[in-house]
């Protein structure tokens, strides 16, 4: 897959710096898009539906399916047999850009360093802790706080995994299954990130930023590991 990595390095750095001014003048869209899905008495009344849980699990499933398969497939191709269509380099890909996104930029260091309370733990909906905007650390939560959010950047990580193994599915799935495999790799990423707003689990600038940065480091490892160098 060719990229240019110029242009999408400007678009990036676009949509960051529009994301936080966003949110830094109008950082009450974040209580505002949270208030959508709550109701007083019921809180974040979605949590409670059974399905919803299950579909989130699924979402959370695939994404731990999808950083194993790169391990394997990391350790197939230094066995001298690689996987067709997921050697070495795109196993590599996927399994930094979860080690470097994830799992160590969002959940060992921001998720427990930030100090942004939840949607649901604030006293807006519910709780006893003071809203604070995203741009700005804080002292309302200790560890696993609000932002950003680890589901919702291993859903982004999720959606650009299947990319990756597109042809892989492509050289092993017949038309109809290929067609489900591009269907879940939009609606699986899509719910992740959703149902962490909706679920008020997350607020919607925790989302976009967790997006952010892992679009951030896969165009850097798109860079490094799977640009052929001339």
């Amino acid at each position: 897959m060719r990229v240019d990595h110029h242009r999408a390095a400007y678009w990036l750095a676009a949509c960051f710096v529009l994301t936080l001014a966003t949110f830094y003048f109008w950082p009450e869209l974040d209580l505002t898009t949270s208030a959508l899905f709550y109701r007083e008495g019921e809180r974040f009344w979605l949590s409670d539906i059974e399905a919803v849980q299950i579909l989130r699990e699924t979402v959370w499933g695939f994404s731990i399916a999808a950083f194993l398969v790169a391990i394997f497939a990391l350790g197939m191709a230094a066995l001298k047999r690689p996987l067709p269509d997921f050697g070495a380099r795109p196993a590599a890909f996927v399994f930094l850009l979860y080690l470097l996104g994830p799992i160590l930029l969002v959940n060992a260091v921001l998720k427990n360093h930030w100090g942004r309370a939840r949607p649901g733990s604030i006293a807006e909906f519910g709780g006893t802790r003071e809203f604070t905007p995203p741009w700005l650390p804080a002292d309302e939560c200790a560890r696993n706080c609000s932002f950003v959010s680890g589901e919702g950047s291993a859903a982004v990580a999720l959606a650009i995994t299947f990319l990756i193994l597109a042809p892989l599915a492509r050289r092993f799935l017949p038309r109809v299954l290929l067609a489900i495999y591009a269907a879940a790799a939009i609606a699986f990423p899509v719910a992740g990130l959703v149902l962490r707003v909706a679920t008020g689990r997350h607020f919607l600038s925790d989302t976009i930023f967790a997006a952010l940065f892992v679009l951030m480091i896969a165009l850097v490892l798109h860079r490094l590991i799977l640009t052929e160098r001339r």
